[in-house]
């Protein structure tokens, strides 16, 4: 299937429904994906496809060999470099023992090549991966290599009483991922390039005339290094066809012409961009005819067809399931933004705390009260916690909020005054400067926070937000973010909500970076602070 973000599974049997509902047809189409593939004869559908042969499917292509073969002997290449680098690591060429060190670490190499083909085969590195970007593919190389070492230190261990050295696992772990990691992008990059020229297409019917058609073929005209050729389309109705004029493809019949460009005509894909409700039957029928000769379906799965929501194919044990999400779910990406908030964090509290120790000093100096302010605000996801400040205004200013609503300038739910009575002298220099955020660094360290994202409310506030509003509930609170590099406080609520649903909507780790930057310039000139 075709999710909303490029994702595309493989549709196999779907077995009959009476009158299904939207939700319906969604779990049967995505749970069709762990079916094998059918057995044409006694099928409900059979009198569509009479006389259609049964064919048998070898398991393994020779093209779905030679890429295997290809693959592995551009691991086996990787894992030679790596072998002989690490070595020249540990000893230098002239040294007299350099070969008979080698020699002996030739059982390690021969057994992380085989653990190295093993762990790739669990993540799938040697299937067709036309679809997929530079990064997937890398993910994989590096959960197989650290696999693959685990096993190889153990084995060499316990196996052949061969220990080998921390330092030289290291050196190896590290060349092994580098040059398995080079040589297969450069050969997927090569790969890329031949299929731009036209080289080892995959041929493509198109079944269906509709907006879902233009989304899919701009998509095939946009990356080229898929090596799709679109072959044709069909449809029941040929005005429909019309509004695909611009293309400038052949159209080739009716619907139950697609029997006999299955046996007449080279076809290696069929993608489906019919409604599934009211074309379910029909969907169950072209699946039934392709899988039953061995060629791939794909449905452009808009099964709920969300604004914002992106779809994800996932399994649960042995169920498969259908996500859709409006926040990421890249466990990598989130992962690194969670290093990168446990690690500029820590770094700032080891280095700001005798600057910590001043700012408490004054606070005590200035006023009476504690150094510390403490609230409960809304973390992700509606959970509750207590966020920490450095004190800026006087002791109990809480208690006098009530007395100062008429007072307030903020719209919406928020509370603003520009010129508060409540801030205390020593609070008014740390608030434009936002040195009373720093404290926050202990809610980021214990993941309650991230450094990037948008400010906690309270709980009063979220009381009052719209539906579309709580959105903002979706992802962890940050000490800063895009309103904090757009205004500050000189933002009306509308526009703070509408900053933090674009930055939710267009997250990544470079905008995390991005945004770290440019905080650092509006704190120092202390624009737009309360």
């Amino acid at each position: 299937m075709w999710g909303e973000n490029g994702m595309a599974i493989r549709l196999r049997h779907i077995p009959s429904v009476d009158s299904p509902t939207r939700l319906e047809v969604a779990c049967k189409l995505w749970s069709a994906v762990a079916k094998g593939p059918v057995n044409m004869t006694g099928s409900p559908l059979a009198d569509y496809h009479q006389g259609l042969k049964e064919v048998s499917i070898p398991t393994l292509s020779r093209r779905t060999v030679a890429r295997m073969m290809l693959l592995a002997a551009v691991d086996t290449l990787g894992v030679s470099f790596a072998f002989v680098v690490a070595s020249f690591a540990m000893l230098p060429k002239d040294n007299p023992v350099f070969l008979s060190f080698l020699y002996s670490q030739l059982p390690f190499a021969a057994i992380f090549l085989a653990a190295w083909f093993i762990a790739a085969l669990r993540e799938n590195l040697f299937v067709s991966q036309r679809k997929e970007s530079l990064l997937y593919p890398m993910i994989g190389v590096t959960k197989a290599v650290v696999v693959s070492l685990v096993l190889t230190g153990f084995a060499t261990a316990f196996v052949t009483q061969n220990r080998s050295e921390p330092l030289f696992l290291g050196y190896f772990g590290v060349a092994a991922w580098v040059f398995i990691g080079l040589v297969r992008t450069a050969l997927r990059m090569s790969i890329w390039t031949f299929r731009e020229w036209g080289y080892n297409p995959r041929h493509v019917v198109v079944i269906g005339a509709n907006p879902r058609t233009k989304l899919l073929l701009d998509e095939v005209i946009r990356h080229t290094r898929y090596g799709y050729k679109i072959v044709g389309i069909i449809e029941d109705d040929p005005l429909r066809v019309e509004m695909l004029r611009e293309y400038k493809l052949p159209y080739l019949g009716g619907f139950r012409s697609l029997e006999r460009l299955l046996t007449e005509r080279v076809i290696d894909e069929v993608h489906v961009c019919l409604p599934v409700r009211s074309s379910y039957e029909l969907i169950q029928s072209i699946a039934h005819l392709c899988v039953g000769i061995g060629v791939p379906v794909r449905l452009v799965a808009d099964l709920f067809p969300l604004r914002l929501a992106t779809s994800r194919a996932f399994r649960m044990g042995e169920i498969p399931m259908l996500s859709l999400s409006t926040v990421s779910e890249s466990g990598m990406q989130l992962g690194f933004k969670r290093l990168l908030d446990l690690v500029v964090s820590l770094l700032l509290l080891i280095g700001l705390s005798p600057f910590f120790l001043l700012i408490a000093l004054l606070i005590k100096l200035g006023s009476p009260g504690p150094v510390f302010f403490s609230q409960e605000r809304v973390g992700v996801n509606q959970r509750r916690f207590r966020i920490h400040k450095f004190r800026s205004m006087a002791a109990g200013a809480e208690d006098q909020r009530k007395r100062l609503e008429a007072l307030n300038e903020a719209d919406g739910p928020v509370f603003k005054i520009r010129e508060d009575p409540r801030v205390t002298r020593v609070g008014r220099f740390i608030r434009k400067y936002s040195i009373d955020e720093f404290p926050q660094i202990i809610n980021v360290l214990k993941g309650e926070m991230s450094l990037v994202g948008p400010r906690p409310p309270i709980p009063a506030e979220v009381e009052q937000y719209t539906w579309d509003q709580r959105r903002r509930l979706s992802v962890k609170p940050g000490m800063t973010g895009l309103w904090q590099v757009s205004g500050r406080s000189d933002l009306s609520f509308k526009e703070w909500v509408e900053l933090d649903l674009q930055y939710i909507d267009s997250w990544s780790i470079w905008k995390d970076f991005t945004i770290l930057m440019k905080t650092f310039r509006v704190v120092i000139e202390g624009r737009g602070a309360a």
